[in-house]
């Protein structure tokens, strides 16, 4: 079961988010962590593998590791080309309002999750953490990166999508900062600060503004698992976010 702590600082995180438009807010969930990172790691989700193209279009990871070996180093080198300079990114995910659109079957505590995020009680957390009442739906997807995925800069902004505050409910419990995938915010090019991946830390930040994720290594012990998403003024068409 999914459900918010009592003993939150809003207070204090209000004021942090005011003064930097990020913030880092530890034991949002009263319970539950442990139940959304095993829904993550099953070996049964759907997951889609995320890399940016012209059609904005996913394919899901079976299909994509059907490919021949060379097809598949083929499409990830041509990523990394032009993520050189430019935007790009490899990254797993489910969008858990299309899932529950599709009527797709998957772990139960992520519905859960979608359900909490925008029942009355969380919607007026987020607009008491952020002092925005337009605040009106959450949407979440579940995100995987494993070693090599990365997410380069970018600043969330999206016109007409009703982007108001992106957020990151990390789950990966012990990770290391040698492993990469660290959210990272940026002002003129340069690293300003920089989030570690810790279980049950969300993470707040204002929509613009420039950030990544960097790429995870080789060597890392385990993927990065996250629920990530925005808080919007409307739902996406459908709902499906």
């Amino acid at each position: 079961m999914t459900t918010l702590s009592t003993a939150l600082d809003v207070a204090g995180a209000s004021q942090r988010l005011a003064a930097t438009s990020r913030v880092r807010l530890p034991g949002l969930l009263q319970d539950g962590v442990g139940a959304l990172y095993d829904a993550v790691t099953d070996p049964g989700m759907l997951w889609m593998r995320a890399i940016h193209n012209p059609w904005n279009a996913e394919v899901p990871v079976a299909l994509f590791e059907a490919e021949p070996l060379d097809e598949q180093a083929r499409l990830i080198a041509l990523a990394h080309e032009e993520a050189t300079d430019g935007f790009q990114f490899i990254f797993d995910r489910l969008k858990l309002g299309q899932a529950r659109a599709m009527g797709l079957t998957i772990p139960q505590p992520l519905y859960d999750l979608h359900a909490c995020f925008n029942s009355e009680a969380f919607l007026s957390f987020a607009r008491a953490l952020t002092g925005d009442d337009r605040i009106a739906y959450v949407d979440a997807q579940a995100t995987r990166y494993l070693p090599g995925h990365f997410l380069n800069r970018h600043t969330d902004e999206h016109v007409d999508a009703g982007r108001l505050y992106a957020y990151v409910l990390n789950l990966t419990p012990d990770w290391r900062a040698e492993w990469g995938g660290l959210l990272m915010f940026l002002e003129a090019g340069e690293v300003v600060e920089t989030f570690l991946p810790g279980a049950g830390i969300l993470n707040v930040f204002k929509v613009p503004q420039s950030h990544a994720v960097s790429m995870v290594a080789p060597f890392a012990g385990a993927a990065r698992h996250s629920i990530t998403g925005w808080w919007r003024t409307t739902p996406p068409p459908g709902g499906q976010g």
